[in-house]
């Protein structure tokens, strides 16, 4: 796994981890491999398994060159966002047991919606255990992007204001697990009813790179202010010095992975 993480939660406020790029080529490598649609390659991968070469057609390419190596005067920040979306789900994947199924990392930086889900499920009793859903901000801005945009985000899960596209999400996951139309049912009913078993994950760059427990603290302010139990809450932090910098590298170092697929 290129990234390592520890734990990193705060008092009353939230558990969490905080994570550290330990080999940024590797990271390159599997974010290039998700980019090209093959994010279940990669969950191969992290769970240990040798796969073959990846293929990508020229324009394929040509368009992923486009997203990635931008001229000096446009906006990084959908490419950016993007980037740290799949960074975010490639540390979430590795960290899946085989009972949990996480969605697909969204492969436009203009989707809207939920970042991810991820549902638990209970073999033994046929049973749906817990969705997360997940929040992930790339910005140089952590403290208003979760104050102003990811906690409304999260009140509005809890409220059941988006349940028709938790539902949807949610029960499509659990396809995986060939349930009856009964357990489908068992499942609707465990989701829309109180107490629902939902749990809220967000993920946010922040700066400077050492970023102790008492920055957490400031940037998760309010979270226990959210209808859940301290359990389901998570804030996760990737401190970086220069943040804009650092996707600016590894965006070309994915651009060359992507370059370097057959074709």
């Amino acid at each position: 796994m290129p990234i390592s993480t520890v734990d990193h939660g705060v008092a009353e406020l939230c558990r969490g981890e905080q994570w550290q790029v330990d080999d940024p080529d590797a990271l390159a490598e599997l974010v290039a491999i998700v980019m090209v649609g093959r994010a279940q390659q990669v969950a191969a991968i992290l769970a240990g398994a040798e796969t073959g070469p990846v293929v990508a057609s020229a324009a394929l390419k040509a368009r992923l060159k486009a997203a990635l190596i931008l001229d000096p005067e446009k906006d990084t920040w959908h490419r950016d966002g993007l980037l740290f979306e799949t960074i975010c789900w490639i540390v979430a994947r590795s960290g899946a047991a085989q009972d949990e199924v996480l969605s697909d990392p969204h492969r436009r930086p203009t989707n809207q919606g939920a970042d991810s889900v991820k549902v638990v499920f209970n073999p033994a009793t046929r049973e749906l255990e817990r969705v997360t859903v997940y929040e992930q901000k790339c910005t140089d801005n952590p403290r208003a992007k979760f104050r102003d945009e990811v906690l409304p985000a999260f009140s509005d899960w809890i409220t059941g204001t988006r349940d028709d596209e938790l539902l949807q999400i949610a029960i499509g996951l659990l396809a995986r697990f060939n349930l009856t139309d009964a357990e489908n049912n068992r499942a609707y009913s465990r989701l829309a009813l109180a107490p629902r078993p939902i749990a809220f994950r967000a993920a946010l760059t922040v700066s400077p790179s050492v970023f102790p427990e008492a920055e957490s603290r400031k940037l998760f302010k309010g979270y226990n202010d959210l209808a859940v139990a301290f359990e389901a809450r998570f804030g996760d932090t990737f401190p970086l010095e220069d943040m804009r910098e650092w996707f600016e590298a590894l965006a070309n170092v994915v651009w060359a992975k992507i370059e370097a697929f057959d074709v």
